[in-house]
């Protein structure tokens, strides 16, 4: 699982800098359709609601990106003792950042279903 999240990570990096400019333009979006609806009075637009998802989607990516491109490979040279609960600890703690972000994939992909009523 975590040698999967690092492959995907790895693959993915070129579309970073793509991911920063649709969230900006997508944080655009709901500012300007929350100024639009405030100055109005009228109930918020159905965009905002979909760039905020589109921003809690672009969030995870970079999450993504970000944790688990710099995943430590398994050691299996002879090195010291200490190098090597040095590589398990590290390992275990991406190992607990894979779950936390399997887990918050999941519920982000509830709270849409919900939200959307897909």
């Amino acid at each position: 699982m975590l040698e999967l999240l690092a492959k995907l990570a790895s693959k993915l990096q070129p579309f970073r800098q793509l991911s920063y400019l649709l969230a900006a333009i997508l944080v655009g979006l709901i500012f300007s359709q929350l100024q639009q609806s405030t100055s109005q009075q009228q109930p918020t637009s159905p965009y905002a609601l979909l760039s905020f998802f589109g921003c809690i989607w672009l969030l995870l990516f970079n999450i993504l990106l970000s944790v688990f491109v710099n995943v430590p490979s398994i050691n299996t040279a002879s090195t010291g003792i200490f190098s090597r609960i040095k590589n398990k600890v590290q390992r275990s703690l991406y190992h607990l950042f894979a779950l936390l972000f399997i887990g918050l994939t999941l519920v982000i992909v509830f709270l849409s279903w919900r939200i959307l009523r897909v």
